[in-house]
């Protein structure tokens, strides 16, 4: 395989994915549903017989779940510190207790895509998922899906430069490990009564705290334009699409899977899996994740922010494979803040990756949930070397059928 040089695909995905970022697009809002509709749109005229939208209703906004699991944190911690005077260390402990496990076992459920307690107190609406399938010339022998999600992140303060998103992958970890580690503490006070433990568990009500009031003020905030996140990856699938429409695969039937609500948690992923999951369980998930900047593509070699997930290792091997020409590395970034679909196949049992580009001299994701991803700084060549590891995916698929 040669590298594009020129950008015939990556215009494509260019066209499409400035055509998408003209708008934030939210979860479950009317904006989504237009891109939605843009994207099927898009499909009609390349001939395929089998688009159809999947509607569903999705989680409005990630940021109020925080709140809610971090504000039981801060009744844990509360109780601890304000009750014991009047109720006793023993009632004030249990009741901490209680509400710090209570935010683990939603966290615990949340980011293992499972259904939670309070889950309908969030604000849903309605949702979709596109999905579009794509025979092949001959016999069906295996499936592919490529998917890409339509929705955009709101700007959170968190992302607005380099610096705050560092600390923010560092404080995720850490405060997640604090409703565990909290309670411990407080318990080895009660049970040894050695208090210099609680007051290190102070240093973890500051971190709750911020979690809290990051997520109860978070929605304030603009939604992204989200060309990088992640129109890029739409257009990326779209050109695919059309490209696979010219030249068929002979025995992989590729399935196009755009679909909504992934920044609040992937839940049209869950729906994709509930209704077709059967259909799909040996298939290969390809998922196009923020590709429209920087020279050097990526792989999640994990994911998980709850349980840390590797990808298959024969899944690896051909991602390797089809991206040597590239130089593709791999990017672990599990329980770091940061979720792909692909968390979902593989808590499933089904086999898939995340593909991503970013710049080669940074750690960084370009542009990740930015007011500043606008159309204008998507890369051509960035979207093209997206496109053609694609195609090469497909085809080492398609030649060992």
């Amino acid at each position: 395989m040669t590298i594009s040089t020129s950008s015939t695909w990556g215009l494509r995905a260019l066209h499409h994915a400035q055509e998408l970022a003209r708008t934030g697009r939210g979860s479950a809002t009317q904006a989504e549903a237009q891109a939605a509709e843009y994207v099927r749109q898009q499909l009609i005229p390349l001939g395929i017989s089998s688009v159809h939208v999947q509607p569903f209703i999705g989680l409005r906004s990630i940021n109020l779940f925080i709140g809610l699991a971090f504000g039981f944190t801060l009744i844990g911690h509360a109780a601890y510190w304000l009750l014991r005077q009047p109720f006793g260390i023993l009632p004030a402990t249990v009741l901490s207790i209680l509400s710090f496990a209570f935010s683990g076992f939603v966290l615990w459920r949340k980011f293992t895509f499972q259904d939670y307690p309070l889950r309908t107190s969030l604000p849903h609406g309605p949702s979709q998922n596109v999905i579009a399938v794509l025979p092949p010339a001959g016999e069906v022998q295996q499936r592919v899906v490529l998917v890409a999600h339509l929705d955009s992140h709101r700007a959170v303060w968190w992302y607005a430069s380099d610096l705050l998103v560092a600390i923010y992958i560092v404080l995720s970890p850490i405060a997640i490990g604090g409703v565990v580690i909290s309670p411990v503490l407080y318990i080895l006070v009660a049970l040894f009564q050695q208090p210099v433990l609680a007051w290190i568990g102070l240093i973890w009500v500051a971190i709750h705290f911020i979690g809290w009031f990051t997520g109860v003020t978070a929605d304030l905030g603009l939604y992204s334009p989200g060309a990088n996140d992640n129109a890029s990856a739409v257009g990326t699938v779209l050109a695919l699409a059309e490209r696979i429409r010219q030249t068929s695969l002979q025995h992989t039937e590729v399935w196009l899977a755009f679909t909504g609500c992934e920044e609040t948690g992937a839940d049209g992923m869950r729906v994709l899996l509930d209704e077709y999951g059967e259909t799909l369980k040996k298939a290969l998930f390809l998922d196009y994740e923020v590709v429209g900047i920087g020279e050097q593509l990526v792989y999640m070699q994990n994911e998980g922010i709850a349980r840390r997930k590797r990808i298959p290792v024969e899944i690896e091997h051909l991602i390797q494979d089809a991206g040597k020409e590239f130089g593709i590395k791999p990017l672990g970034i599990a329980g770091l803040g940061a979720l792909t679909e692909i968390g979902v196949v593989l808590e499933r049992g089904y086999r898939g990756v995340c593909i991503l580009a970013r710049r080669a001299r940074s750690p960084l994701i370009p542009e990740w949930h930015r007011l500043s991803d606008t159309a204008n700084r998507l890369e051509p060549v960035a979207l093209e070397h997206a496109h053609d590891l694609g195609w090469e995916v497909l085809q080492i698929v398609d030649k060992h059928s």
